[in-house]
C-alpha cells in the first residue's frame, strides 16, 4: 500500500510577508477557548507589554486600514521584542512596544500597532483555511531577524546574511538547482516582480520559462495533465516593497491592509482546488517569512544557527512564531498540528519525497532536523481524501494607494533592494527582462519622471 507521501503529487508553496501567529490566528482560541491550538486566551492581561511605566495590552483591531508605520523586524529590534532573560534563560516576549517606540521615535498609542490582533471577520480566507484544514501552532521563522535572511533560509536551508539591506544576495543549495538535480518538475507563478530576482545566481531561472505569470495558474491547473504539471509550485503575491506599477500589492507586508492578501488567498485556493483529480494529491503550504514585528506570546525554539560566508553571525534561537496552514486532503480536516516546524521543514519534505532515502536536503537542514525541527511529512495523516470545501464568498473591502512607490524613492532597505534588482536586470539583461517584466520598463520611466536626478 502506498504511503501518504507517495500520494502527494503537487506540493504548492505560498509564502506571505511579515505577520505573527497571534496577530493573524490568535483569534481562533478567543472565539473557541476549547480549541486545541496555542492561541490567545482571555483574560488578555498576561500578554501586556510595558513601556515607560505604561501597560500596553493585546487588543482586537476594529478596522483593516493601512498602519501609520511598518513594524520593526530587523535583528536588533527582534532581540528587544523577544526580551531574553540571562538569569532565567527564557524569553519574556514583552518588548514589542519598546521596539516599536525605538524604531518610530514617537510615544506609542494606547492601542499600539504591534499588539493588535485581527478578529475572524477581517480574515475570512485565513480563518476558513485554519478552520477547515491544518493549523500549525509551533511553526517559527528559522532565525530572529527580517525578510531577506529568512527567505534565503526558506529556499536554500542556509543564509550568508543576517539582516535585510540594499543588496543582491548570494545563495547556495537553492531549491531550484536542487529540484533540477533530482529531476523534479517545478514552476513559479509570480503576481508581480519576483523576490527571487534578488539572487543574481537565479536570474537564468527568473527570466526563464519556469517562471510564469500568476494569471496563468488557474488555467494551467485545470488543463495540464499530471504527467507534465509541476510537482513543486511556488506562488508569489505582489510584494509591497517591489515595483508594482498599476498593481495592488497583496503580500500582507505592513503597513498594508490585509484584505488584499485575503483576496489573493481566495483566488489561489480557487485555483488549486479547481481540478478534482489534482486536488487529491495536493499539499499547499501557506506560511509567512517572519513575524514582521507583531506580537506573539510563545517563546522561540532554542535552536542556534551561524550564517555562512566570510562574516558569520551567530543566532541563539529561531525567530517568533508565524502563521502556517497546511491545505490538503491528505491531512485530517480541522485538526491542528503541534509539531515543531520552521521553513526548513519544507526542504525536509522535498528530500523525503524526491531525494534518496536517508540523504538530507543539506547538512544544515539535517542539523536542524537533529535539533528537533520536523519534516512536513510528519503531518500527513489522512487516508480518506475529501473534496475541497467551498471558500467563503465574503466581500473583502480595503482602501488602496496604487503607484505610491513611484512618487518617492523606496524608503526601506527591502524596497531599495528590489529597486536595485530591477535596475540591474534591465541593465544587464534588457531584452529578456523586458519580455518577462514589461512593467519594469514603464516603472523605470515613471520613476525617473517622478524623481529626476
Amino acid at each position: 500500500m502506498p504511503s501518504l507521501l507517495d500520494q502527494v503529487t503537487s506540493i504548492i508553496l505560498v509564502m506571505m510577508e511579515n505577520r505573527s501567529f497571534d496577530h493573524m490566528l490568535g483569534h481562533l482560541t478567543i472565539d473557541n477557548p476549547e480549541l486545541d491550538i496555542n492561541g490567545l486566551k482571555t483574560p488578555l492581561d498576561p500578554y501586556n507589554n510595558t513601556y515607560s511605566g505604561t501597560l500596553y495590552p493585546v487588543y482586537a483591531r476594529d478596522r483593516d486600514d493601512e498602519l501609520p508605520h511598518d513594524v520593526p523586524h530587523e535583528y536588533n529590534y527582534v532581540n528587544t521584542q523577544m526580551a531574553f532573560n540571562n538569569i532565567s534563560g527564557t524569553y519574556a516576549m514583552n518588548g514589542f512596544v519598546t521596539a516599536y517606540a525605538q524604531s518610530t521615535g514617537i510615544q506609542p498609542n494606547p492601542q499600539c500597532e504591534p499588539m493588535g490582533y485581527f478578529p475572524a471577520n477581517f480574515l475570512p480566507m485565513t480563518h476558513f483555511l485554519a478552520d477547515n484544514f491544518c493549523c500549525c501552532d509551533r511553526w517559527f521563522s528559522p532565525i530572529p531577524t527580517s525578510t531577506q535572511p529568512n527567505r534565503t533560509m526558506a529556499f536554500s536551508g542556509d543564509s550568508s546574511i543576517y539582516e535585510t539591506k540594499t543588496q543582491l544576495i548570494s545563495i547556495k543549495n537553492d531549491i531550484f538547482h536542487w529540484l533540477d538535480d533530482h529531476q523534479v518538475r517545478w514552476r513559479v507563478y509570480h503576481e508581480g516582480f519576483s523576490f527571487f530576482a534578488l539572487y543574481p545566481d537565479l536570474w537564468p531561472y527568473v527570466l526563464g520559462p519556469q517562471f510564469r505569470r500568476y494569471e496563468n495558474l488557474y488555467a494551467d491547473i485545470m488543463h495540464e495533465s499530471l504527467s507534465i504539471a509541476p510537482q513543486v509550485t511556488i506562488i508569489e503575491p505582489c510584494y509591497e516593497d517591489a515595483p508594482h506599477l498599476g498593481k495592488q500589492p497583496d503580500d500582507n507586508h505592513a503597513p498594508l491592509a490585509v484584505a488584499w492578501g485575503e483576496d489573493f488567498l481566495r483566488r489561489t485556493y480557487q485555483a488549486i482546488t479547481a481540478n478534482p483529480d489534482k486536488w487529491k494529491g495536493t499539499l499547499m503550504i501557506l506560511y509567512y517569512d517572519e513575524h514582521g514585528g507583531f506580537y506573539d506570546h510563545v517563546q522561540p525554539a532554542p535552536i542556534s544557527y551561524k550564517t555562512i560566508g566570510d562574516d558569520p553571525f551567530q543566532f541563539k534561537s529561531t525567530g517568533p512564531r508565524i502563521p502556517a496552514i497546511l491545505v490538503s486532503p491528505l491531512i485530517k480536516p480541522g485538526q491542528p498540528c503541534h509539531l515543531l516546524f520552521d521553513h526548513t521543514s519544507v526542504l525536509q519534505l522535498l528530500a523525503d519525497k524526491f531525494g534518496k532515502p536517508g540523504v538530507p536536503y543539506s547538512t544544515n537542514v539535517d542539523d536542524r532536523r537533529n535539533a528537533g525541527v520536523q519534516s512536513i511529512t510528519a503531518a500527513l495523516n489522512n487516508e480518506a481524501s475529501f473534496p475541497p470545501p467551498a471558500e467563503p464568498s465574503t466581500t473583502i473591502p480595503a482602501n488602496a494607494t496604487l503607484g505610491k512607490n513611484l512618487a518617492t524613492p523606496p524608503q526601506s532597505n527591502m524596497g531599495k533592494a528590489f529597486e536595485l534588482a530591477g535596475l540591474q536586470l534591465l541593465a544587464q539583461k534588457p531584452a529578456e527582462t523586458r519580455a518577462v517584466y514589461p512593467e519594469l520598463v514603464q516603472w523605470k520611466e515613471e520613476a525617473a519622471k517622478s524623481n529626476p536626478g
